[in-house]
């Protein structure tokens, strides 16, 4: 018995702060009421300052996208001057190089009929000792 009624002091003791109200007065209630409307109001201007930071992002990445075609263009422009550019060298170089061609080929044909002139010229000096001597001094022989 002893035990049970122990029992039920400590069980009432333990119950005493659970059953005591808690303090709560206006001024706490119009507090919180100020904090909600406060917390309603920052959510309404936090959702307009994202939307305008949203609308901020996609300018930014549009312009971005422009910057990036317009790059692109630049780059193919400069390649295709650069590769018209070497073609026009390489044309030019061809046809300058064309007249230089015709002058050597005469100029090959001219060399064999001086080789022979001389050829014919060392087998004439042969016999003919002035002539052996103005080939040498000429230092044809």
């Amino acid at each position: 018995m002893r035990g049970i009624l122990l029992l039920l002091v400590v069980q009432t003791w333990a119950q005493e702060p659970a059953n005591q109200p808690v303090p709560y007065t206006l001024a706490d209630r119009d507090r919180l009421i100020r904090l909600e409307t406060e917390l309603i109001a920052f959510k309404e201007q936090y959702r307009q300052e994202m939307a305008i930071l949203r609308g901020e992002i996609s300018e930014l990445r549009s312009q971005l996208a422009h910057m990036e075609s317009r790059s692109d263009m630049q780059f193919y422009s400069l390649l295709t001057i650069l590769v018209g550019f070497i073609a026009f060298l390489l044309w030019d170089r061809r046809k300058a190089l064309a007249p230089i061609e015709g002058k050597v080929a005469e100029l090959q044909k001219d060399s064999d009929k001086l080789t022979r002139l001389v050829q014919s010229l060392r087998e004439y000096a042969r016999t003919h000792p002035d002539l052996a001597e103005i080939l040498r001094r000429y230092e044809l022989v």
